[in-house]
């Protein structure tokens, strides 16, 4: 549309765009704010960076508008170095596509405002430059968008190559595999800081809603990888919130997969030290508890080495909880209030003389007084190791 514009409306376009140009400093910190506003996850870009490109950026338009030419091949390949750096740095690519729009939009505004104050009877002209306008935000668009994808898709290969040998160099016996603490650092790990490790089968998880999980992860503050690692999929965390992190895996995990969550601990040992802590609750876990956390339940993972051995001693217990499940409430809902019989009447909705006849009951059938430390920690084994589990079969 260009060509239906004299020499010199041309001439004085060019004379406006140039002129703005020259203010470009001026103006920069402004539209800078403006995207800032509107995108405030651009809050990941450091300012003096995003002040320089968008700087940058301002002048090559005006200057390709005043010359009335699309963006040339240097131009084009900034853009790409530009795509590269906001996919390294995490920014999502439809908000870096968006502060190219409003950059656009924003020195298209200057160079109305400039021709109504400059050169008014101009401005009825501008509406014939706006083709060439939308061509450039087209052909930088599309080469941003191509370099964020291959650059995006480049380093998920990467760190999800790096993920595996890391998992695998912690527990290696293999003295020629990768020493670790290199391969913590490129994931963003501190290797003397604490690591919190997570388990989920790793049927749950198709390699699709692998890769969502980790990128659902990947925002949930700290440094989060997770691996799928033989039968489980294992997630290691730093300076994250265990709670944000089950949610995430609870969000995208299908019929309510199950988790075992680790103990928080100290260095790269620690790390394997979580793992299995991780992996030894996960195996408690059950559609009644489909979450269970290490801290919580290490009594009975760390009796269940010795489960078989020890369960001729809980066989009348066993055999007790499974037959009369009242009283077996009784005495878990005794445990978890304080070892109150009215705390354990009020979770129970029962009043408190109902409540100690049950103790009563559970000791005469067992041989265990639950008021006693002795009676109340051999009952709670045999219902945690054992019930809970579906432990040995009443004839064992």
């Amino acid at each position: 549309m260009t060509e239906q514009l004299s020499a010199d409306v041309r001439r004085r376009i060019s004379r406006i765009c140039h002129e703005v140009a020259e203010d470009a400093a001026g103006l920069v910190p402004d539209v800078v704010d403006t995207i800032r506003a509107e995108i405030p996850d651009y809050a990941l870009v450091p300012l003096a960076d995003h002040r320089a490109w968008v700087l940058e950026q301002f002048r090559e338009l005006l200057h390709d508008i005043a010359e009335q030419r699309a963006p040339r091949p240097a131009q084009v390949e900034g853009i790409r170095e530009l795509s590269r750096a906001r996919a390294r740095q995490g920014l999502p690519i439809e908000m870096l596509l968006d502060a190219v729009h409003i950059t656009s939009r924003e020195t298209w505004n200057r160079v109305l405002l400039h021709t109504r104050e400059r050169d008014p009877e101009l401005v009825g002209h501008l509406v014939y430059m706006v083709d060439l306008v939308w061509t450039w935000v087209r052909v930088v668009t599309g080469a941003a968008s191509d370099a964020y994808s291959d650059t995006l898709r480049s380093s998920q290969v990467s760190q999800a190559n790096l993920r595996h040998r890391f998992l695998r160099s912690l527990t290696a016996a293999d003295p020629e595999a990768d020493p670790p603490a290199p391969l913590a650092l490129g994931l963003g790990f501190d290797p003397e800081g604490g690591f919190l490790a997570l388990c989920t089968p790793a049927g749950a998880w198709p390699e699709d809603r692998l890769d969502r999980l980790q990128r659902a992860l990947a925002g949930a503050g700290g440094a989060v990888h997770c691996v799928a690692l033989g039968a489980a999929v294992i997630v290691l965390a730093q300076r994250s919130s265990e709670e944000r992190i089950v949610r995430r895996v609870r969000e995208l995990s299908a019929d309510e997969a199950p988790i075992g969550v680790g103990m928080e601990r100290p260095g790269l040992a620690g790390a394997v030290e979580s793992i299995t802590d991780a992996e030894a609750a996960l195996a408690r876990a059950s559609s009644e508890r489909p979450t269970v956390r290490f801290v919580d339940a290490w009594l009975a993972i760390g009796l269940s080495r010795q489960a078989e051995r020890l369960a001729p001693l809980f066989t009348e217990a066993v055999r007790t909880a499974r037959r009369s499940p009242h009283l077996r409430a009784a005495v878990e809902a005794f445990a978890d209030n304080g070892l109150s019989i009215a705390g354990a009447g009020r979770a129970l909705r029962l009043h408190p003389n109902s409540v100690a006849y049950r103790l009563d009951r559970w000791s005469e059938l067992t041989g265990w007084d639950v008021r006693s430390g002795e009676g109340l920690v051999a009952s709670l084994t045999a219902l945690r190791l054992y019930v809970s589990s579906d432990g040995p079969p009443e004839d064992t």
